[in-house]
């Protein structure tokens, strides 16, 4: 056979140049599409890829904020817990010791708790409400409890200077002595410091939830 000519070697070379420079074009041309060219394009798509981590991090934190903080981790919570039991106790337990008293409802001279506590069926039926207010909240939210403590706190205050000024007269009502005057002061003044000073960051997260919302 004869040997290919030189313009035969010429065209065949030709040929594959024009292969090479197609299947070039189309490799670069899938690389245009994915926006990834060279070595600047390796650095933006880690450029890229940081940012799209960055982004779901900062989401992921955000979900983490505005989740409603348990119990434990509220202290208006815990704090709500914690005292609508003790009232529970000191109601539920108040009702049959302050049949000592004669049992009228609003008698100055009422029964008496552990023999320190004074009592009659009123107070023992507003401590009792306390203490279902205490729990329903401490059960619900974080924004409910802080709110409920703070009111209840500043209702035991008041009853506190109330029984403090009118414990000997015919205007105690609820049986109070210098025992419950004391105990109704020292609670509200807890439950007024943990309204607040406490849950600060849960409760702006909260309250931007929902205002987004």
């Amino acid at each position: 056979m004869d040997r290919p000519s030189e313009a035969g070697k010429t065209g065949l070379r030709s040929k594959a140049t024009a292969v090479l420079q197609q299947v070039s074009g189309q490799r670069d041309t899938g690389r245009t599409t994915t926006g990834a060219r060279g070595p600047g394009s390796v650095r933006d798509q880690r450029d890229g890829g940081q940012s799209y981590s960055a982004i779901v991090a900062q989401e992921e934190e955000t979900e983490v904020a505005v989740k409603e903080p348990s119990i434990t981790a509220s202290p208006n919570r815990a704090l709500a817990m914690t005292a609508g039991t003790l009232f529970a106790i000191w109601g539920i337990l108040g009702f049959f010791f302050a049949q000592d008293g004669g049992g009228a409802f609003f008698s100055r001279s009422g029964g008496f708790l552990w023999n320190s506590f004074g009592l009659n069926p009123a107070l023992c039926g507003l401590w009792t409400i306390l203490a279902a207010a205490f729990f329903i909240v401490g059960l619900g939210n974080t924004i409910g409890s802080r709110t409920v403590n703070l009111v209840i706190g500043v209702v035991l205050l008041v009853l506190a200077v109330y029984g403090f000024v009118f414990s000997n007269t015919s205007a105690n009502v609820l049986a109070l002595n210098t025992t419950d005057n004391v105990f109704h002061a020292i609670v509200a003044v807890i439950l007024l410091l943990t309204a607040l000073g406490a849950d600060k960051e849960n409760l702006r997260a909260l309250r931007a939830a929902g205002a987004r919302a």
